[in-house]
């Protein structure tokens, strides 16, 4: 692909907190450019809001060439084709109230991407009359500003793959620039978007482990330093083994198979097994979901005090 027929990212965020910063990140990093000409795409601009004024103005120092920062949220957009919104749920409805109102969203010209955890898809449509095709829901983690990670992406029902035009002629896919970005699984409704979703509560649990195996250690006199750094280079590596090929199916349980039969894995595995801790995690798991549906406060059902 040659630079001319590149499509120009002109990024708008609506919202300067972590997230926004680490989208605007990844898309400025010099060492990422490359990943993102592969998928056809260079970033030409950057425009945030005034808002967090310490992360915006850290983009600005660390980015000067590409970021400029606005007063107002119809400046962001005016100069944007692709427009994150990533301010608070109660600040959402009206931010996009005032922008429509100001007349300034260009069907031809704007993609919309709600960072909002509460936006519904087809709400976002109505409160900016922006072509269904043009707007999504997206959710990630702030280590998409390394590359690292995965996001998850929403369409309008009616839109399959999805497609960011730039002035009516070039077709942007958003799922190619967010592969180029990190990787990313599209959610074909918000059932599937709050079902993966809850994978990403799963961090907590993992540090959760990480400071038990951490404690276990120095309860047993290794030194603290020692305990912390051993944990965390030899979690780092299995995650990594089991991040290997896994758009394979099969890859976790061909991992657990490639286990020494009779050996030390394969023992604590089934220990932890007979205690009914993957049980447990199901659990969890379910309160969450419960809880990103609505459907309660995400506490365990009390009947489930007397479970083993």
């Amino acid at each position: 692909t040659t630079k001319n027929s590149m499509i120009p990212i002109k990024a708008g965020f609506l919202g300067c907190g972590t997230i926004a910063s680490a989208i605007a990140t990844s898309l400025a990093t010099p060492s990422h450019a490359s990943n993102l000409s592969s998928a056809g795409f260079v970033t030409s601009s950057i425009s945030v809001t005034k808002r967090s004024a310490s992360k915006s103005s850290k983009l600005k120092e660390t980015f000067p060439e590409l970021v400029t920062v606005y007063d107002s949220a119809m400046d962001v957009v005016k100069h944007s084709n692709i427009v994150f919104l990533c301010v608070l749920p109660q600040q959402a409805e009206e931010m996009l109230g005032e922008l429509k109102k100001g007349g300034v969203w260009n069907g031809e010209e704007h993609t919309l991407i709600s960072l909002v955890s509460t936006s519904k898809v087809e709400e976002l449509i109505q409160l900016t009359g922006l072509p269904s095709h043009n707007v999504y829901k997206m959710i990630c983690l702030p280590s998409i500003a390394k590359r690292e990670g995965c996001a998850l992406l929403q369409p309008a029902s009616t839109n399959g793959g999805g497609a960011i035009t730039n002035n009516g002629n070039a077709i942007m896919d958003v799922k190619s620039l967010l592969d180029a970005l990190g990787g990313c699984v599209i959610c074909k409704d918000d059932e599937s978007m709050n079902t993966l979703m809850v994978t990403t509560a799963m961090m907590g649990p993992l540090y959760g482990v990480m400071r038990n195996n951490r404690e276990w250690l120095v309860k047993r006199g290794i030194s603290p330093q020692d305990a912390s750094y051993f944990v965390g280079r030899s979690y780092l590596s299995m995650v990594q083994d089991a991040e290997r090929q896994c758009e394979q199916p099969q890859r976790f349980d061909d991992l657990i198979e490639e286990q020494t039969p009779g050996g030390l894995n394969e023992q604590a595995l089934g220990n932890l097994d007979k205690q009914n801790v993957f049980d447990s995690y199901d659990k969890a798991m379910d309160a969450v979901l419960s809880r990103l549906q609505g459907k309660s406060d995400g506490s365990l059902p009390s009947s489930s005090s007397g479970a083993g």
